[in-house]
């Protein structure tokens, strides 16, 4: 079987530790913090306290898709290693980055014409992509090839239920998805959107809750309904 590596984006959101632990390659997302700008680099170069720290003093992060050049920087050395790559991209209905991915994917199997690149759409986003990501992992270490894998993947990958809420509506303000009224009144009434990823891989709002404890509550029971289908 031709031997491949595993590769992601670092909105999967594992820890360095396990990225390294599993040798797993990642492209780094970046953003715009207070006019810097910094890599999505697993917090080395910002702690997580630091960072939202600043959100909550009102810094607004800018993103950016990740290019073709730094797509083909990471698959780059697993070709001239003589492995094949399995990348799985941050979901499509989220961020345009997959057509970076399969453009470098393009660029370097035209370089590397005995080896191959697989690039698939996680439909994921967080946790949900990380939780793939393991996945692939584990495939890939019970003897699954890369075609293998990549077909388990895209067959389960929908099989994954993000469910998530917010108790601040600022970002959702800032960015237009709350309007300003909606947005104070929800401020005072307490209010936690519930969230979630559809089949095509989009984040859709589903249902607001007043209070934390409600939303956590409704989370559990829907965690426990799809459980049991």
């Amino acid at each position: 079987m031709r031997e491949y590596v595993v590769t992601c984006c670092s909105t999967a959101d594992m820890s360095r530790t396990f990225m390294e632990t599993n040798e797993v390659p990642f492209a780094m997302f970046h953003y715009q913090l207070d006019g810097k700008e910094y890599a999505d680099d697993l917090y080395s170069s910002i702690s997580p306290e630091v960072f939202y720290k600043m959100i909550g003093d009102g810094a607004q992060p800018v993103t950016s898709q990740v290019n073709v050049e730094a797509y083909c920087a990471l698959f780059e050395p697993v070709l001239k290693s003589g492995k094949d790559v399995l990348h799985l991209t941050l979901s499509s209905g989220i961020s345009g980055s997959i057509n970076s991915a399969n453009v470098a994917k393009t660029q370097m199997e035209e370089k590397y014409p005995d080896r191959r690149v697989m690039v698939v759409d996680s439909l994921a986003a967080s946790s949900g992509y990380g939780m793939l990501v393991e996945q692939t992992l584990e495939n890939q270490r019970a003897g699954m090839s890369l075609e293998e894998n990549a077909a388990w993947i895209v067959a389960h990958r929908n099989t994954l239920h993000h469910w998530f809420f917010s108790t601040d509506l600022t970002s959702y303000i800032r960015g237009g998805r709350v309007s300003k009224t909606a947005g104070f009144f929800g401020k005072m009434l307490n209010i936690c959107p519930l969230l979630n990823v559809n089949s095509e891989g989009r984040l859709i709002p589903r249902s607001k809750y007043r209070g934390k404890k409600q939303v956590i509550r409704e989370i559990v029971k829907r965690m426990e309904e799809h459980a049991q289908n």
